[in-house]
């Protein structure tokens, strides 16, 4: 994010001059930069709107900006933006910025006019989207047949777009003009059964601009929808209540459980005892407290500075690719520092297992907007190839989160969310060494 920011005011520095050199211009330069005003500050606090605003810029009107540019005999400031082009973000970086801010209003129920305005569950962020970011954020929903969202995110677009009548000739130098949003807005009412009005929309927008082919087209494909009477049925979502639930509120089973101070998992803690909050029995599922200090997870984030990269998954070719259910960045640590065989030795004392044989260390960053779908973590007989399965799964948290973030158990109606120096443990195998489907777990979006 820090990055993102920089290169922003880099560029944003840049056009400055540009509108300095072109008086001619200037008028429309400014309001860009008033524009992007709120996202200058580096203080503010990252939130998953602010970085979809700061990406889809870096991603798409900088490249307008440098058209623009080539048009006078501006060169050096051309060069300036050419020079840092291949650490821009790329198309694939603002779909998933895109992506994550989909996943969280899906996951949290926010209405779209809301997430527009920077309230994220009923906290204010200081930053909104604009209109042009709520409209290309409406292609993104079309493009994943989500027209329902798609309409909401066009209407508020629009609304914005409507209430400031200088801001139509900026949006077409940044590539998106008025017509684009006629089209946009017929696609999505023909794809929702509404025929005849977006007939109505498109022969307005014919009559506003008769050269544009597409609208043309546009109204072909339409007419020979209605003609047929194909009804394409609205998207509907999977009912996901429990996940959903869990994931905006802190789910607990109505079982009386309890909080104690564990002194037995090992004799090291006869002396130093661990704080325990008992979640479940059936499965076993503990929350240690206060188990990681401060230091040390500095320490560990030291470690992992530089070498946190996308996680992937193997394919059944054995090849290496991207998981959409897995927006996060990670590394394994697999040093034998002090550090290392300090943590090795606090979780065999939370366990009383013997993890010489355990996997490393691994360091996940979720960012804003990350999540890790519905998995299991032990692999069944079929991939153990004469290892052993994974008995147990700790995870440490590094950091506290805000909003969202919450570890949950869907089928046990269960959430824990994120404390610093905290510890989540639970038994993947069940008394009888065999995988607890029950123990199927998911990270949920984070949102600052």
């Amino acid at each position: 994010m820090g990055k993102l920011i920089d290169y922003e005011h880099y560029l944003l520095n840049i056009l400055q001059k540009f509108a300095n050199a072109l008086q001619q211009r200037v008028d429309t330069i400014e309001y860009y930069l008033k524009m992007t005003d709120n996202d200058r500050e580096k203080k503010l606090p990252e939130d998953p709107i602010k970085h979809f605003r700061i990406t889809r810029r870096l991603y798409s009107d900088y490249l307008n900006w440098m058209w623009l540019m080539e048009e006078q005999p501006w060169e050096t400031l051309v060069n300036d933006i050419i020079a840092i082009a291949p650490q821009m973000p790329t198309l694939k970086d603002t779909e998933e910025a895109i992506r994550g801010l989909r996943l969280i209003q899906w996951t949290y129920s926010l209405p779209t006019a809301e997430m527009a305005k920077g309230v994220l569950q009923d906290v204010h962020h200081n930053t909104s989207l604009d209109g042009m970011q709520c409209i290309t954020i409406a292609r993104h929903m079309v493009k994943n047949k989500d027209f329902i969202r798609a309409k909401e995110w066009l209407m508020v677009g629009l609304k914005m777009y409507e209430a400031d009548e200088e801001i139509e000739y900026i949006y077409s130098q940044l590539g998106m003009p008025l017509v684009d949003f006629y089209e946009l807005f017929v696609e999505i009412q023909d794809n929702l059964g509404l025929r005849f009005l977006a007939m109505s929309e498109l022969q307005l927008a014919i009559r506003n601009w008769p050269e544009k082919v597409s609208l043309q087209r546009a109204l072909s494909r339409l007419k020979i929808n209605i003609r047929i009477g194909k009804e394409l049925a609205k998207k509907k979502e999977k009912s996901k209540g429990v996940y959903k639930k869990c994931c905006s509120s802190e789910c607990r089973p109505t079982t009386k459980l309890y909080c104690l101070y564990n002194t037995t998992a090992s004799y090291f803690l006869r002396l130093a005892p661990l704080k325990m909050e008992l979640l479940s029995l059936d499965p076993y599922m503990v929350l240690f407290h206060d188990v990681v200090s401060d230091k040390d997870i500095v320490s560990i984030r030291n470690m992992a500075k530089g070498r946190l990269a996308r996680a992937v998954t193997v394919s059944k070719d054995g090849n290496y690719t991207e998981d959409p259910d897995r927006t996060t960045k990670g590394t394994w640590l697999v040093e034998n520092s002090k550090l290392i065989q300090r943590l090795s030795q606090l979780t065999q004392d939370m366990t009383n297992f013997e993890i010489h044989d355990a996997d490393p260390f691994q360091v996940l960053n979720y960012g804003i907007g990350g999540f890790y779908g519905i998995h299991l973590d032990f692999l069944g007989e079929a991939e153990l190839d004469n290892f052993s399965d994974r008995i147990a799964t700790a995870v440490f948290y590094l950091s506290d989160v805000p909003q969202g973030g919450a570890t949950i158990f869907p089928k046990l109606g269960l959430s824990v969310f994120p404390k610093k120096g905290s510890a989540l443990l639970w038994y993947n195998l069940d008394h009888k060494g065999d995988g607890d489907n029950r123990t199927a777990h998911s990270a949920c979006p984070t949102v600052s």
